[in-house]
């Protein structure tokens, strides 16, 4: 890919979030003059603040643009405007495209809630479609009378206009009543210098009702060792409250499961985890 930025001098770039991480973590990169890019552009999935702030550092003048959508609004619901692709809003996912209308709804009463405050994020607008093709009970359930499409994304609407995207609601890890975003603590342990890539899940506890679990892709040279465990650990218990630290421990893989557009396919992580319980297998460093 990078010869042919380079040989065709592309000065925009579409990158997925995991290339991105690669534009500031592996050694190839620096072998290439990149001094003629002037555009990022991302989406598909979250992009870390730990990686925005390398960015920052490693391509100063490149602007950086986001965009949310979904297979549902068929193209974007939210991009990012020109003059404000600036690494001061690129963890956020744009402002909402014209013809858009978007609500934040409360995830526990169904109610809309003000600006700044997290919900469920609803959208409307010219390019969502109408339904799922002869599936009316998954279409009562994803679209309401209104024409609102229940987007199942966890965010923010801000002030500003501007949207955060926190989470995936399915996703969400409820420890003892708290939601804890998965995505939230991945950032976290992708600000540690150990920590080449990550993922987390929830896992069944019998006091807490889940507890966060994190699989881990360690930097070249750092041993698989129950230190490396421990310092982990004890670096999200510092930065984060307490129910939200890693209860179901650590484990090592060589590589995390991701769709072709950069998601973490926690599915996967949870199965092989079920598949293990029930095996009496214990979790591997």
């Amino acid at each position: 890919m990078l010869d042919a930025v380079v040989k065709y001098r592309c000065e925009e770039l579409w990158l997925v979030p995991p290339l991105l991480i690669r534009m500031v973590s592996d050694e190839v990169v620096g072998k290439y003059d990149m001094s003629f890019v002037r555009q990022f552009n991302t989406g598909a999935a979250p992009l870390p603040p730990q990686i925005i702030e390398k960015l920052a550092v490693v391509y100063p003048n490149v602007a950086l643009r986001q965009a949310w959508g979904m297979t549902e609004s068929c193209s974007c619901l939210t991009v990012t405007p020109p003059g404000l692709q600036t690494y001061a809003h690129a963890a956020k996912v744009g402002k909402p495209v014209a013809g858009t209308e978007l609500k934040i709804m409360s995830v526990e009463t169904g109610k809309e809630v003000e600006l700044g405050q997290e919900g469920e994020l609803w959208a409307k607008g010219p390019q969502i479609t109408m339904g799922y093709l002869d599936n009316e009970e998954e279409t009562r359930k994803s679209y309401d009378a209104d024409g609102f499409l229940h987007t199942g994304d966890l965010g923010t609407v801000h002030p500003d206009g501007f949207v955060t995207i926190h989470d995936r609601i399915k996703e969400m890890i409820k420890v003892r009543g708290h939601g804890v975003a998965p995505a939230e603590l991945e950032d976290t342990l992708l600000g540690h210098p150990h920590v080449a890539d990550a993922a987390v899940i929830g896992i069944p506890h019998d006091y807490s009702g889940e507890v966060p679990k994190a699989y881990v892709v360690l930097a070249p040279g750092i041993p698989r060792s129950e230190k490396t465990a421990q310092d982990l650990e004890q670096h999200v218990e510092k930065l984060k409250a307490r129910y939200m630290r890693l209860a179901g421990g650590v484990e090592f893989l060589d590589t995390i499961p991701k769709s072709t557009a950069g998601k973490v396919l926690r599915k996967i992580l949870k199965e092989d985890y079920k598949k293990k319980m029930r095996q009496g297998i214990p979790s591997k460093l």
